[in-house]
């Protein structure tokens, strides 16, 4: 079977030696999946780094406590995933659930070549540092929503950045699934996004939601 070509230098055009690209396309695996495919699941082992070339990723965190799964951030083209770096860098299982946003493609990096890499190329340092301070970034981002934003703010964003990462205005998705992301109750959200209807900010269908405000 051929392997099918990557054009590396589109997706991640930060990566520009030459040498690095090729060793990208000869050690990383392609694989493609579907809406709702879980990626990566609690507990289990890491072996490989995800990059991400189409689509996108939703990135959940559960509650040790209440065993509830707490929304964290997305991941789009051309990222990968900070905290399971993280998790193989310490030789942790996963600590995160990553679930396919719409149909996805990404390239798997074997875990030892992502720290060959470290040491060998500049850009690719310089990319998985800067995965590290975007992934911070994020996680700020998310505590001062959930920390001075109330609930149709958070509702409003969570919703434009789903949009963003799926590229279109519109989808599929459950009241209860909206609940469960941002660890409130259905009926709170339920409320929330018929006012957000009578603003004209979004509008509501069964089971789906199309952003009018963007």
């Amino acid at each position: 079977m051929v392997k099918p070509k990557i054009n590396i230098e589109v997706f991640f055009p930060s990566l520009t030696e030459r040498q690095l690209r090729q060793e990208i396309f000869e050690k990383g695996i392609v694989f493609s999946f579907t809406s709702g495919d879980i990626l990566m699941d609690y507990g289990r082992n890491i072996s490989h780094i995800p990059l991400i070339i189409k689509g996108g990723l939703r990135i959940l965190r559960e509650d040790g406590t209440s065993g509830k799964e707490v929304f964290l951030y997305y991941l789009k083209s051309g990222e990968t995933c900070a905290m399971s770096m993280s998790c193989c860098s310490q030789k942790q299982t996963s600590q995160i659930k990553a679930i396919a946003e719409d149909d996805t493609s990404l390239i798997m990096i074997p875990v030892e070549n992502m720290e060959v890499w470290l040491k060998k190329y500049p850009t690719w340092k310089n990319f998985i540092f800067q995965t590290y301070q975007n992934s911070y970034d994020k996680l700020m981002s998310y505590i001062e929503v959930i920390s001075f934003q109330k609930l149709d703010q958070r509702l409003l964003t969570y919703l434009k950045e789903k949009a963003n990462i799926n590229n279109k205005n519109s989808f599929h998705i459950t009241h209860q699934q909206i609940a469960n992301e941002l660890n409130s109750s259905r009926e709170a959200v339920s409320r929330q996004l018929k006012k957000l209807e009578q603003e004209h900010a979004i509008e509501l269908g069964r089971n789906h939601i199309k952003i009018i405000a963007m």
